[in-house]
């Protein structure tokens, strides 16, 4: 009966939705042809070297140093049974990978079509890598770590200076690490198709009430409609099963370096998903907490999702929206900290002491980490953690109410201080 009840209440939602569904979707243009001719070109140079060096980046290595950066592909290569590669090639954020060297990795990897470890070094110095295929557990390197002199320049006037140390560097740390059985990586959030990286689309509209909506696009009475019908399905649905953690916590895609667009759409999605909770929970003890979390999401979304400046604030704002979530369906007056490593991860399952999460000695030791980093803890023993990266920097690199905060580390004072640093008292 319940079952026959949701399907009649969403045929009610269909047919009143009728108009909505007939408004023109925003069409998605197929790449142009000449999307992918720089990546074919790359692809076909290294099927006859195994290190290109772009033109508009021959100053990067003279002929010396060449030779010495081929002379270790090859060593590499012979140590790790698969080819080795590497790229100095600029990336500027209006390429088919829009600057992110990972993408540019994972979309070089599907052109050739060959397995094996590719290295990648950008006009800036940038040092990134992927392993694909490569029979190695690769957990860490001196070169990952977040200090100067590791995946970028130590000077950044001198984007090249020691270019081929880090090179080498990185190829022995893949030669030395623990024999495995081979793997593709992931690539966890992808660029929007080439050409259209500035367009927007519905889901990146700003947070707006669905019984608005409704009025202003289907007339009153079909907004009635959707409005008592959606509230009846919920109602039904929540009879039938309460909403878990699992619904709230789990962010395994949660990017290490978000670009805008993906905090912007995620921020408005999580706000929304908050608001919408909000009408039909029934949860007291976290109601509080949870209206305070929407106010300060709504108004940091507001406020930053056209500011590349406040990149951060996105952040914060999806934190928040999460927390009072979490807040609402366990029923609980203060849901846990995000993790440290990673605040998009979601919230943190224990504590640990982490190096580079000292953030110059402000933030809390130990550090909140979700399960999936308690986990890499236990597995690498405190070796391999990438912090979230906003404009180029670690997160625990950029001052102001959410480092002074450690995201909820100090539990209590955190919405306190996020609704001054607002000016909301």
């Amino acid at each position: 009966m319940r079952r026959a009840g949701v399907a009649a209440l969403l045929a009610v939602l269909i047919m009143a939705a009728g108009p909505v569904a007939a408004a023109e979707p925003v069409a998605t243009a197929d790449d142009p042809p000449h999307a992918y001719r720089r990546l074919d070109r790359v692809a076909a140079a290294l099927a006859k070297d195994p290190l290109f060096v772009d033109p508009d980046a021959s100053g990067a290595l003279d002929a010396a140093e060449r030779g010495r950066v081929r002379q270790a592909v090859r060593r590499t290569a012979k140590q790790l049974g698969t080819p080795v590669y590497v790229v100095v090639i600029p990336n500027p954020p209006d390429s088919e990978s829009q600057g992110r060297n990972d993408a540019f990795l994972f979309a070089l990897h599907d052109r050739s079509r060959r397995d094996g470890l590719y290295l990648m070094v950008d006009t800036h110095g940038g040092l990134d890598s992927e392993a694909f295929q490569v029979p190695r557990d690769y957990d860490y390197s001196s070169l990952d770590d977040d200090e100067p002199g590791s995946w970028r320049p130590a000077d950044s006037d001198r984007p090249f200076e020691g270019l081929v140390e880090r090179l080498v560097q990185r190829m022995n740390g893949y030669a030395a690490a623990p024999p495995a059985s081979p793997s593709t990586p992931r690539l966890y959030s992808s660029p929007d198709p080439f050409g259209e990286e500035n367009k927007l689309r519905p889901r990146d509209a700003e947070v707006k009430s669905p019984l608005l909506t409704g009025l202003l696009l289907v007339g009153p009475i079909s907004a009635a409609l959707l409005y008592w019908a959606g509230i009846g399905v919920l109602a039904l649905v929540r009879r039938g099963r309460s909403p878990g953690p699992d619904d709230v916590v789990k962010h395994p895609r949660a990017p290490r370096k978000p670009s805008m667009r993906w905090l912007r759409r995620n921020a408005a999605e999580e706000v929304g998903r908050l608001r919408d909770l909000l009408a039909t929970a029934e949860a007291e003890r976290g109601r509080l907490f949870a209206v305070s979390a929407y106010d300060a999401a709504q108004i940091l979304y507001d406020d930053a999702k056209d500011d590349e400046e406040r990149a951060i604030d996105l952040v914060g704002a999806i934190v928040l929206a999460r927390q009072g979530r979490i807040a609402l369906t366990r029923n609980v007056a203060l849901p846990p900290a995000p993790c440290l490593v990673n605040p998009l991860h979601g919230e943190s399952t224990g504590r640990a002491y982490v190096p580079k999460l000292d953030g110059d000695g402000v933030l809390p030791k130990p550090c909140p980490l979700c399960g999936a980093c308690q986990e890499t803890e236990r597995r690498t023993g405190l070796r391999r953690h990438h912090l979230m990266e906003i404009g180029g920097r670690p997160h625990t690199a950029v001052r102001g109410v959410w480092r002074d905060t450690a995201w909820g580390a100090d539990r209590k004072k955190f919405l306190p201080r996020v609704m001054r640093y607002l000016g909301v008292e």
